[in-house]
């Protein structure tokens, strides 16, 4: 299934998940209320307390815009393109050496069956052979034609031989293994002797023979290895999208952890002006520059996380020379894309049904059992006896050397060949049907399992979804404790570490948030892959 069937068919959906819905008050939710799926971002992730004047401030203190939390800040601004999932599954589709190599296998077994056609190509053979003592000598020359109507192969040659007796009843037949069908054995005349005939198995090789179900095999081969290159678009798409919302994730992260540090950064000088007029213990400076510390490490690990998201992105984002792109934090979305309420899969035996059909490394799978069915198909043909029907007619040109000779002739032979006790043919019969035995156990297997993996999809994508809600209850809990704990701290009741452990607080469940609506992009991707349908592209 190529990209632009997949942007087509889902357009509608991809518009309505890129639109993030608005915020959510700022007020204790009721668990029973609906709570908006809103599209996570670092600038609303960050305490956005209101601070009042403080009372008893001493003479000359006048309010700073630095002597209170920084509000949510917009947006940053972005120096490059986004980086969209789109862009990252079309990188894959058409410059993934993994796809490269997968098409190459195609070439591949397009190639065997050209080459199992080349068995019914027209043969010539050629033979000359001399017998010095009686100075003797043959040529003679065959075109053959095998054909896969019943196995018969038809043929027609040309004979010549000159010397001092009849070519017959000597060693050198029998040195030769000359074949019976090129006629009369002595083919001294005086122009030569044309043969055609026909040769038709009536019994093993009938039915079918190696020529047949090599040519059949190979036709079911390249019908596999295309479903094989389907398969493989398949995964790399659900590890791609996997990476990039990984990728995201811990881009957002970053950004809040930055967001974090600016605030402590900012306070600080707040603090320190405080200190300067006495309004504050200058322990509590110490005690900022403390933190300030410890965000910086949190800044550097967070740093750290995005850097190894992007190297893994870049195995499966491009150039057009198909050299690894590493996205810098220029490329980044602002926020993640707005979620929609998961179908319940009320119509699971359904879509299971629909994900066997649809499933690409299912239809490899039962192609490869019909492989094993040809396969077992000939075996069972080789216990049977070779018995052979060959009819041929020959014509003597110019004058035959013996007179007796008449210048057409005519012959029916009827060849068998018994082998006893069949031991090769029963074992290779009995190999042959236990190697089918095992694909179909895989494929039942296989059935299974993706059976399972669709349910596992619906499970993962509805937790994913729930996680998701219970994360923004958390944030916007976390922002009021926040808000509220530095009230109390600028009206001198407070304390700077309770500040910085709601500030923590709120960042990291603002990390949960962001992390659960990752999760739950990336098991829609792994629910539309297991439906068979491709990973749909979603724009933040």
């Amino acid at each position: 299934m190529t990209r632009t069937l997949r942007i087509a068919g889902s357009a509608a959906l991809c518009l309505g998940l890129a639109l993030p819905a608005a915020a959510a008050p700022a007020r204790a939710p009721n668990p029973r209320d609906p709570v908006p799926t809103r599209a996570p971002s670092p600038s609303d992730r960050v305490p956005d307390a209101v601070p009042v004047d403080e009372p008893g401030k001493p003479s000359g203190w006048e309010p700073d815009s630095r002597d209170k939390p920084a509000e949510a800040p917009a947006p940053k601004q972005r120096t490059g393109p986004v980086l969209t999932l789109a862009e990252v599954l079309d990188s894959v589709e058409q410059r993934d050496p993994r796809m490269e190599s997968a098409e190459l296998g195609i070439e591949t077994a397009r190639g065997h069956a050209r080459q199992s056609k080349g068995v019914y190509d027209p043969v010539l053979r050629g033979r000359a052979a001399y017998e010095p003592v009686y100075r003797n000598m043959v040529a003679d020359a065959r075109v053959e034609q095998p054909t896969p109507l019943w196995g018969l192969t038809a043929w027609a040659g040309y004979q010549v031989g000159v010397g001092r007796r009849p070519y017959y009843n000597t060693t050198l037949d029998s040195i030769l293994d000359v074949d019976d069908r090129v006629g009369s054995r002595d083919v001294r005349s005086a122009a030569g002797t044309l043969t055609a005939g026909l040769t038709l198995p009536l019994w093993r090789d009938r039915g079918i023979d190696r020529r047949r179900a090599n040519l059949r095999q190979t036709k079911m081969e390249l019908d596999r290895m295309k479903d094989v290159r389907d398969a493989q678009l398949l995964s790399l798409e659900v590890e791609a999208a996997t990476k990039y919302w990984t990728w995201v994730a811990n881009g957002l992260r970053l950004e809040i952890e930055q967001t974090l540090l600016e605030l402590a950064q900012e306070r600080d000088e707040a603090l320190g002006r405080r200190i300067e007029l006495g309004a504050l213990d200058p322990l509590a400076g110490v005690d900022n520059r403390r933190l300030i510390l410890d965000r910086e490490g949190r800044v550097v690990a967070a740093e750290r996380a995005f850097q190894q998201a992007g190297l893994e992105l870049s195995l499966y984002l491009r150039d057009g020379n198909g050299n690894p792109i590493v996205a810098g934090a220029e490329r980044l979305p602002a926020q993640l894309p707005a979620m929609q309420a998961p179908d319940t899969g009320s119509n699971i035996d359904t879509e299971i049904a629909e994900a066997l059909d649809r499933r690409p490394d299912r239809r490899a799978r039962t192609t490869l059992r019909s492989q094993a069915d040809v396969e077992l198909r000939w075996a069972k043909n080789q216990r049977t006896p070779r018995v052979e029907l060959s009819a041929w007619v020959s014509r003597y040109m110019g004058r035959p050397l013996i007179p007796e000779f008449s210048r057409n002739n005519a012959v029916i032979a009827l060849l068998f060949e018994i082998p006893i006790p069949l031991r090769y043919s029963r074992g290779q019969l009995e190999a042959t049907r236990a190697n089918a035995r095992i694909v179909a156990a895989e494929l039942r297997f296989l059935d299974n399992t993706i059976a399972v993996e669709v349910r596992d999809g619906h499970q993962a994508l509805v937790a994913a979804y729930r996680r998701a809600r219970l994360a923004n209850q958390e944030v916007e809990l976390s922002r009021q404790l926040a808000a509220a704990e530095y009230r109390k701290f600028q009206l001198g009741a407070g304390d700077l570490l309770l500040v910085n452990l709601r500030e923590v607080a709120s960042a990291d469940a603002a990390h949960n948030e962001i992390q659960a609506v990752s999760d739950y992009f990336v098991a829609k991707a792994r629910l539309e892959v297991a439906l068979g349908e491709g990973v749909q592209p979603v724009t933040p």
